[in-house]
C-alpha cells in the first residue's frame, strides 16, 4: 500500500472507500457547505440549505444522502441533524484547511498521484527519475514534473541540482493531510457509533480508537451489545463505575446476582432519569436505586433523558454505547477500548456527568 494510502469500509453500507475521494467529494463539491449548513440551521429541509446557500435542491439532496450512508447526519420527518460523526468531520476539515487552502486540498485529492509524491520527496532529495522507483504506481514524467512544480510554487518543495525534496511547509502540508485522512478513516471505520454518538459527547481522541473494537447489534443480533457487556465484567475488577441510560431487566438481573453474592467491584452506578424512573417502577430492578448502607454500591441519578452509555473498569478499559432512540436502546453501537487516550476521554466525561448527577432521594418521586 501506498504511503497515505488511506482506505476504510463502511459498516453501514458495506462499501470499501478510497479516503482520498471522501475528501475531495467533500472540498471540491459544494458538499462541505451543505454540511456546514445542517450545523449552522436547526434541523433544516433541503429547502432551508436551498434558501441558506443557493445551492440546487437536487444538489443537495445528493450531497445528504452520502453523508446519511457515512453516519454525519441523521434524516427524519422533523428535518435533518448533525450527527457526533458529522460535528467531528466538520472538525477536522476545517482544522486541516487552515493550513492547506481550500484549492490545494482540492488539487491533492483529485487523483492518486500528488499526495504519494510530496511523501516520497520527503525523506531525501530525489530526482525524478529515481522518485518514480520510489512511488508505488508511478505516473509519466511529465505528471511528475507538473505536480512536482505545482508543489514548487507553492513552496512545499524545493528544486537543487535537479533533485527535489520537501520544504518545512510542504512537511506541515503532509502532516495536515495525514491526521485528516487518518481520522476520516477512524470515522468510517467506527460510522454506526459516531451515527448514534450525542453530539454533546462529540469530543473523543478520533485517532486513539484504532486498536478500538466496534459491536453493533441489529435485528439479526440484537443481544451482541449486551452479550458483551456482561463478558467485560469480571472477578478482577477492583472498581466499576458506569453511566446507564437504558433498561434492560437481563444486565440489571445480573448485576444484582453477583452483587448478592458478594462477587461485584466496588461499584458505582448513574442512571439517567427514564431509567431510574423504569427502575423504581420494578421489584425485580428497584435496587439499582437503593441507597441503603452498602460501602460497595453508590447509585445516582442524572436528572434528564440521555442516549449513552459508559462503562469503566478500574481505570484500564472502558466501553462507550451510544443509542439511537433515547431510553429504548434500539440498534446500539459500543466501543471496548484500553487505550489510555480513550480511557481518560470516557473517564473525563463521566466525571462530567457524576459533577451534575443527584442521590436518588432527591429525585421525585421520593422512593418509599
Amino acid at each position: 500500500m501506498t504511503t497515505m494510502d488511506y482506505r476504510a469500509t463502511n459498516p453501514l453500507s458495506g462499501e470499501e472507500l478510497v479516503i482520498r475521494e471522501v475528501i475531495n467529494e467533500t472540498v471540491d463539491t459544494t458538499r462541505h457547505i451543505v454540511l456546514r449548513s445542517v450545523q449552522t440551521l436547526s434541523e433544516p429541509i433541503v429547502q432551508d440549505i436551498h434558501d441558506e446557500t443557493d445551492i440546487v435542491r437536487q444538489s443537495i439532496s445528493n450531497h445528504l444522502a452520502a453523508l446519511s450512508d457515512r453516519g454525519f447526519v441523521n434524516r427524519h420527518n422533523e428535518g435533518i441533524e448533525m450527527t457526533g460523526g458529522g460535528i467531528l468531520f466538520l472538525d477536522i476539515i476545517d482544522t486541516c484547511l487552515t493550513t492547506i487552502p481550500r484549492q490545494e486540498l482540492a488539487y491533492c485529492t483529485r487523483s492518486d498521484h500528488p499526495v504519494p509524491v510530496l511523501a516520497a520527496v520527503s525523506s531525501k532529495q530525489v530526482h525524478v527519475t529515481e522518485l518514480r522507483t520510489e512511488l508505488d504506481d508511478p505516473p509519466s514524467d511529465s505528471t511528475l514534473r507538473r505536480v512536482l512544480q505545482h508543489f514548487a510554487e507553492n513552496g512545499w518543495v524545493e528544486k537543487t541540482s535537479g533533485e527535489y525534496q520537501i520544504t518545512a511547509t510542504g512537511e506541515q502540508v503532509l502532516a495536515e493531510y495525514d491526521e485528516l485522512a487518518a481520522s476520516l478513516t477512524q470515522l468510517i471505520e467506527k460510522a454506526p457509533w459516531f451515527q448514534r454518538l450525542p453530539p454533546e459527547d462529540a469530543t473523543v481522541p478520533i485517532q486513539a480508537l484504532t486498536d478500538a473494537d466496534l459491536v453493533v447489534s441489529n435485528p439479526s443480533s440484537p443481544s451482541s451489545v449486551l452479550a458483551t457487556a456482561l463478558s467485560l465484567y469480571d472477578r478482577n475488577i477492583d472498581r466499576f463505575r458506569g453511566l446507564c441510560s437504558i433498561y434492560n431487566s437481563v444486565l440489571f438481573k445480573t448485576y444484582s446476582t453477583m452483587h448478592k453474592l458478594n462477587i461485584g467491584p466496588e461499584f458505582e452506578a448513574i442512571l439517567d432519569r427514564p431509567t431510574f424512573m423504569k427502575a423504581v417502577e420494578s421489584t425485580d430492578s428497584r435496587y439499582v436505586v437503593d441507597e441503603s448502607d452498602d460501602p460497595n454500591y453508590d447509585p445516582l441519578v442524572l436528572d434528564r433523558s440521555h442516549t449513552l452509555g459508559i462503562g469503566i473498569y478500574d481505570s484500564r478499559k472502558v466501553a462507550i454505547g451510544a443509542y439511537n432512540k433515547s431510553g429504548k436502546g434500539q440498534h446500539i453501537a459500543m466501543i471496548v477500548s484500553t487505550n489510555e487516550q480513550v480511557v481518560d476521554w470516557a473517564t473525563d466525561l463521566y466525571k462530567s456527568y457524576r459533577a451534575e448527577a443527584k442521590r436518588p432521594s432527591e429525585i421525585e418521586p421520593i422512593l418509599p
